[in-house]
């Protein structure tokens, strides 16, 4: 258990010297944290971080990678993923509206691909960190319960009769190319109230002859492979964007309201109770209480160094995030 303790994360920084990849074991769930306050808290804290000797081969994997960013100051491009703070949409869509002001003038993205997305931003083939999870692509045989949270696919068919599936949320049926019309689990449901968010969907219109699809948070290799999958189809990925596939099913599904103004205060809350937090000396102090003597460590296990925002940074984070949720 010990040797596999961490939130793995890598992070690349581009400058006009080129890019650096960089690693840290604990920083994969503070991604909200490391970003919150601009380009130049970032970079420092990036900066601090273990240099991997071997940047075209040192990466993460899509097993073991949690979380990351890429900094690009020649692009002025802000590509990341991570943080529980950011797989629920209602924080994620909160701090990249936040985001937009703390990084102005940059372009603001999210890794829907994970470290796919980050490898390929520096030109490093996505096959080096590929390593695709077999269980996000088996097809469910039965709906799932809405309440729990789900993956969402919709089907018009050749008549333009809307059918639902709530399904499990760990599964996309994007994997499943057309063949998913012959898997389709049971009669499904003509309409559906959801009471919480799903985590991803699918709207599939066979008289059309398209595809949609979208994700709250990542799907390794989904995202690139959509289009091979779906041969003859016209697919488009939708990022978040569920309102979408909302909108295709006409009012027979609805969708719960999302508290932007909540998830801001929430995550702004506890990023600004988290300062000054450091996981090295818990997590040594955790390994030793446990005392395990056949654990062995993780050779980087000690590889981050917390650098927060400075008091001016932070004070002008929270002026934002005011500003913000005064139009929210």
């Amino acid at each position: 258990m010990i040797a596999g303790m961490g939130q793995r994360a890598n992070f690349v920084l581009v400058d006009e010297e080129g890019w650096r990849l960089h690693y840290s074991h604990w920083a994969a769930n503070r991604v909200s944290r490391i970003l919150i306050a601009g380009p130049a808290a970032a970079t420092r804290f990036i900066e601090a971080q273990h240099v991997c000797p071997d940047r075209e081969h040192d990466w993460l994997d899509d097993v073991w990678a949690e979380g990351g960013a890429v900094v690009d100051h020649t692009a002025r491009q802000l590509l990341f993923y991570g943080d529980d703070l950011a797989l629920d949409i209602a924080p994620k869509r909160a701090l990249l509206r936040l985001l937009e002001l703390t990084w102005p003038g940059w372009e603001i993205r999210w890794a829907y691909d994970g470290i796919g997305d980050l490898a390929a931003a520096v030109g490093v083939d996505r096959s080096v960190v590929r390593q695709v999870d077999d269980e996000e692509q088996i097809m469910p045989d039965e709906l799932f319960d809405p309440e729990e949270g789900c993956h969402l696919l919709t089907v018009r068919d050749a008549d333009g009769e809307l059918t639902v599936y709530p399904l499990m949320g760990d599964c996309h049926t994007g994997w499943q190319g057309p063949a998913l019309l012959e898997r389709l689990p049971g009669p499904g449901l003509h309409g559906l109230e959801l009471p919480v968010p799903p985590e991803s969907g699918l709207h599939v219109d066979v008289r059309e002859r398209t595809v949609e699809a979208w994700l709250t948070g990542t799907s390794t290799g989904l995202v690139p492979a959509l289009p091979d999958l779906w041969p003859g189809w016209r697919v488009r990925f939708c990022g978040d964007r569920y309102e979408e596939q909302e909108a295709r099913c006409g009012g027979a599904v609805t969708f719960p309201p999302l508290d932007l103004k909540g998830a801001l205060e929430e995550l702004v809350e506890s990023v600004g109770r988290s300062l000054g937090e450091d996981p090295v000396p818990r997590m040594m102090k955790l390994v030793q209480r446990i005392g395990d003597p056949s654990a062995r460590l993780h050779p980087l296990f000690t590889a981050h160094r917390q650098i927060d925002p400075t008091p001016r940074e932070w004070a002008e984070v929270r002026r934002l995030a005011a500003e913000l949720a005064e139009r929210l």
